[in-house]
């Protein structure tokens, strides 16, 4: 029985030793761990469950945030700062993984400290219990050190956003209580946020952050709003609270100065259904009084119109546009619904063709349409008859600049559309993210990256923004910063299977194969695309190449073929590609115009000259 116990110690030693080992690597995983231990991930995951009740994942987790709590305890930084140290790439991923295990945030833990710090230095804690059994196991502190290098997410959103000084005038709309006892009732009560935000965008001289990034607080349980504030970068919170009752209405709203957390507005607006709209126009106005922020007369208008009267259609458009800030092709397809529905109800109201627009653009190269022209054509009809109704809808000049840029390759054109939505609404995280996509392709990084910078503290946690956050830092050959961006994008959207496989091609940036290899093995692992021995045997027989090949065996999308060949180095293979689908018209001019950007080896070559040329870009 000791020998047996004494086994089970030495092999918790030895995985405790081997995650210590890997302390500093961010990308250390449950493989590498069984790999190490020279195990296979299913046996390492039965001993740990044997002897601990835990699976490794929960394994790893468990340790990282016991020694969060110990730092929080120690009051040693900020709870960004700690949130960092131990690996977590997403400050409010820290906070909800922190508040499951322990039912406290992690700013109550330092609160309390704080408070008690004298005291709670002659008192044990748990984190030093846990400490004291390791160094009666042979690990001594080293173990204890674990915890600091196996969550390496957070750094990247608390470099973002946390600072000592946000913008003075600067808010953050979280998403308003349904008090309704009808749980569908909390589309009506989104959708007020989402017109409130749409309102205050308009406002040049306040930085509004978008509805995705607040949205994560929807459930803020313990957490404050100063440190709700701390994370968005933001002074003032807008908390409210909404009631509906067949043609009656309640909207409560408290607007609360973060830094001091003082209430400086709270209202109550009892009325009928028929005068929501005037309400929020109303409140639009009070909120930027209280913050002193100019108007011209113009966006005074902007802020007290409202898009639509009918509430129907009201609810339509904000169940669409939930639904289309998916970015999957079966929740824009229903997103397209809602929208038309919307239409439906009132055939005056702008902006459910205005989001048509990117929707249909989206859809442009699936079966919804009979071709990628009829995709385009309708997507810009949308835009259009959005501008007929509203030649200031900031949403529908976006959506002609990306019609123009990727449909048309009208580069003049769209970046008049681009710069005249921005103009509109300043706080348009889409419209920047477009912009910067338009900037980086023609040529001019530097500022693609200052608009991307914008979208992303715009909209910090929206996975659209961070996955071209992520492409644009690949294109400026930046692979440090694309990891991290990658990485957040994980965050937003687990185990999404473009961003698992991004790792492969950030790896090859980078130069470090072996990690390429292990990354697109982990990939298949959680995708099942291919079985993990046939990826074995490719790297095997080819190494990285071997890989490639077996990723383009796999690829339906020619312009993802024509890339890995060019990866291959196999460049009339992917010209060949290339011209076959320019031959069935599968390939957008502006797809080439921007693969010619990034390898202009390929204008060596007299076919691509000629394909460029038969699809009008020489």
């Amino acid at each position: 029985m000791e020998a047996n116990q004494s086994m089970n110690d030495q092999f918790l030693i030895l995985i405790n030793r081997i995650i210590e080992e890997n302390l500093s690597d961010e990308n250390f995983s449950v493989e590498k761990l069984a790999e190490e231990a020279g195990l296979s991930r299913s046996m390492l995951h039965r001993k740990l469950v044997k002897l601990t009740g835990k699976s490794a994942t929960n394994y790893i987790m468990e340790i990282r945030l016991n020694r969060a709590k110990e730092l929080l305890e120690k009051d040693v930084a900020t709870v960004s700062e700690i949130a960092y140290k131990v690996g977590f790439n997403s400050t409010s991923y820290f906070h909800r993984a922190f508040k499951k295990r322990y039912k406290v945030s992690p700013g109550d833990i330092k609160k309390k400290t704080t408070a008690s710090q004298h005291h709670q230095e002659d008192e044990p804690n748990p984190a030093n219990k846990i400490r004291n059994k390791l160094k009666l196991s042979g690990l001594g502190m080293a173990a204890s050190l674990i915890l600091l290098a196996i969550i390496i997410s957070g750094g990247i959103i608390y470099f973002v956003f946390n600072q000592n000084n946000p913008p003075v005038k600067s808010i953050a709309i979280l998403p308003f209580d349904n008090l309704s006892p009808d749980e569908e009732n909390r589309y009506f009560a989104d959708g007020i946020v989402e017109d409130l935000l749409n309102r205050l965008s308009k406002i040049e001289d306040l930085k509004v952050i978008s509805r995705t990034s607040s949205e994560i607080f929807r459930d803020k349980g313990n957490k404050t709003v100063p440190e709700i504030a701390e994370i968005l970068d933001v002074k003032y919170i807008l908390e409210g609270s909404v009631q509906r009752e067949t043609d009656k209405v309640r909207i409560s709203i408290q607007l609360i100065d973060a830094l001091k957390d003082n209430h400086i507005l709270s209202e109550q607006y009892d009325r009928n259904m028929s005068e929501v709209f005037k309400i929020q126009g109303d409140i639009a106005s009070q909120i930027v009084n209280e913050l002193s922020v100019y108007l011209s007369d113009h966006q005074l208008g902007e802020i007290t119109k409202s898009h639509t009267s009918n509430l129907k259609a009201f609810d339509y458009y904000n169940i669409g546009h939930l639904q289309y800030c998916f970015c999957t092709e079966e929740k824009v397809l229903a997103s397209v619904e809602y929208f038309k529905k919307a239409i439906e109800e009132d055939s005056n109201y702008a902006l459910p063709y205005a989001q048509l627009a990117p929707a249909y653009w989206f859809l442009s190269g699936s079966d919804y349409f009979t071709s990628r022209k009829a995709g385009r054509d309708s997507a810009e009809m949308m835009a259009r008859k959005a501008l007929a109704i509203d030649k200031n809808l900031a949403e529908a000049h976006a959506a002609l600049g990306t019609i123009n840029m990727e449909g048309d390759l009208n580069i003049e054109a769209a970046e008049k559309e681009f710069q005249k939505a921005i103009a509109l609404n300043p706080n348009s995280s889409e419209a920047c993210k477009e912009y910067a996509e338009f900037l980086n392709v023609t040529g001019r990084p530097e500022e693609a990256r200052g608009y991307m910078n914008k979208a992303i503290i715009l909209d910090p946690l929206r996975f659209n923004v961070r996955r071209i956050s992520t492409i644009l830092y690949m294109d400026e050959g930046n692979y440090r910063k694309a990891l991290e961006e990658n990485k957040v994008c994980l965050e937003i959207i687990p185990d999404h299977s473009v961003h698992l496989y991004l790792y492969f091609d950030i790896y090859l940036g980078l130069g470090n194969e072996k990690a390429a290899y292990e990354s697109f093995r982990n990939a298949e692992i959680i995708t099942g695309e291919h079985p993990v021995e046939e990826v074995d045997r490719a790297y095997q027989k080819e190494g990285i190449d071997g890989i490639i090949r077996l990723r383009i065996s796999r690829q339906n999308s020619p312009i993802e073929k024509a890339y890995s060949y060019i990866k291959l180095r196999e460049y009339v293979r992917a010209i060949e590609v290339l011209v076959k689908a320019s031959d069935h018209n599968q390939l957008p001019p502006f797809e080439l115009y921007r693969l010619n950007h990034f390898h202009p080896e390929l204008e060596s070559y007299s076919a691509f000259a000629a394909l460029k040329k038969k699809m009008g870009l020489d």
